[in-house]
């Protein structure tokens, strides 16, 4: 057997057959080691006197002779079967590849009978967006597309990697970079950007600590194409504005501090430097104080904005922020009022505002701020109105009445959240003045927003029932 078995393991070109291979087997199942017998009187105990057993011809050196040859004839056979196991799993892993090989092939000449290669490349680059994780923006994976998609074959990774569409929404998480880690981050990063041309491009920047130095210069070669920039700041000693300056093309804008309270100075300095190309605005996780609000008015101005989220803390503020953004049609905004004289509030009519929502907390010795906000609001385009307050309150049924008459608006849904009690005949009443009202009462306290979105003013200490508690210092 072992002849037969070295004789194929010294040629490399042996042709695999099955014959050879059931000879094999043949030969392995008849085969089996024989140990000999390797019983002397030495073995036994007590032992006799060696005298007496060498008068026998029994000699330990003969015996010894004898061992050293059983044992070169056995690490021989060893050392000649290792040889054959080696030359066995080279044998087998060879088939194991063939067989890849194979599965490949025919997987790709399938292709060629298949409906799917034969799909036009328009067809297939609209299930490429369908197949894209059904979030703002993409992790850089092999495990999700669109970098899955380039691993499935070379005619659907040429068809991705020509679809700058699949490449320009990207999310990033930021950490304490160092100068190794961010060589690679970057060149990853900036293979995946390459691939979206000159399309605009839209950004997450998750987990922001000391690393923005460093992101700052990853971004710069795309300042010019960055029209979306959504920030997650957890380093308090960052200065916002450092990864948003010149950016001429920026479009929409989110803050969201998940640190320590922010203060609205910096937020204010901030924001005063965005472009004038900005159109959606939202600030996450602090309120802004009225000086602030003042220095919104920057040379720029806010005369193209149409979609804010914000908290303040006064209703003159709001009114404020209202005559400042004149094309502004979505408001989502957080109230907490901190005094408890509410100052006349001048009359405000504005023509574009479509979409209000209105979240506010009342601190026991302060003033519910919605009746006078409804009596100098007329906003004869409204289409859409949410109101919530924490902790309850009245809901004011005569002004919101006095309100929608004077607005005279096309108003279409109504929703009146948690801590504003209403009436049947109240409802009714609204209905009776626009047949096509819907008004929807929302019973979930911590969705200010409704749809799961979170509130400008949630991340805060506390959170929006925490606010409604604490002392307006």
């Amino acid at each position: 057997m072992m002849q037969a078995i070295e004789q194929m393991t010294a040629n490399s070109e042996v042709n695999l057959s099955p014959d050879i291979i059931r000879a094999l087997q043949n030969i392995l199942t008849q085969s089996r080691v024989i140990i000999p017998d390797l019983e002397t009187p030495y073995s036994r105990f007590p032992n006799r006197s060696r005298s007496t057993i060498e008068t026998k011809g029994q000699s330990i050196s003969a015996i010894l002779i004898e061992r050293q040859q059983q044992l070169d004839a056995v690490l021989q056979n060893i050392s000649g079967l290792e040889a054959v196991m080696n030359r066995v799993k080279s044998l087998h892993q060879q088939l194991l590849d063939g067989q890849d090989e194979i599965i490949h092939s025919i997987i790709l000449h399938r292709g060629h009978i298949s409906a799917l290669w034969r799909l036009p490349v328009e067809v297939l680059s609209q299930i490429f967006v369908h197949c894209l994780p059904k979030t703002d923006h993409l992790r850089v994976s092999s495990m999700l597309a669109p970098m899955l998609l380039t691993r499935i074959c070379r005619h659907w990774r040429d068809v991705a990697m020509d679809m700058p569409s699949l490449w320009c929404r990207l999310s990033m998480e930021v950490a304490d970079w160092s100068t190794r880690d961010f060589q690679q981050i970057a060149f990853c990063y900036h293979s995946w950007l390459e691939r979206s041309r000159e399309r605009p491009l839209s950004f997450a920047i998750e987990h922001l600590p000391s690393g923005a130095p460093m992101l700052q210069i990853l971004l710069e070669p795309y300042n010019t194409r960055i029209s979306s920039l959504q920030i997650t700041y957890t380093d308090d000693n960052v200065e916002p504005e450092l990864l948003f300056q010149d950016l001429p093309a920026l479009h929409k804008l989110t803050l969201d501090w998940r640190g320590n309270y922010m203060d609205g100075s910096i937020i204010a300095r901030s924001i005063s430097r965005l472009p004038s190309t900005l159109r959606n605005l939202t600030v996450l996780g602090c309120f802004v104080g009225p000086l602030e609000l003042q220095r919104f008015a920057s040379p720029n101005g806010w005369v193209h904005m149409t979609s804010i989220d914000i908290a303040l803390h006064e209703p003159h503020e709001f009114l404020h922020l209202l005559r400042l953004c004149p094309n502004l049609s979505s408001l989502r905004i957080l109230l907490h009022p901190r005094d408890n004289v509410l100052q006349n509030l001048e009359p405000l009519r504005h023509t574009r505002l479509q979409s209000l929502s209105i979240s506010y907390t009342i601190l026991w010795h302060v003033r519910d701020p919605l009746p006078a906000l409804l009596n100098a609001l007329t906003l004869p385009n409204l289409r859409v109105l949410e109101t919530r307050c924490v902790p309850g309150s009245m809901w004011p049924h005569e002004p919101f009445r006095a309100f929608l008459t004077r607005s005279n608006c096309p108003l279409e849904s109504l929703t009146l959240g948690v801590g504003l009690p209403t009436t049947d005949s109240e409802r009714a009443g609204y209905i009776d003045l626009i047949p096509s009202l819907e008004v929807t009462m929302d019973s979930r306290p911590d969705n200010h927003l409704g749809g799961g979105a979170r509130h400008p003013a949630q991340g805060l200490p506390g959170g929006l029932f925490g606010m409604a508690f604490r002392s307006s210092s």
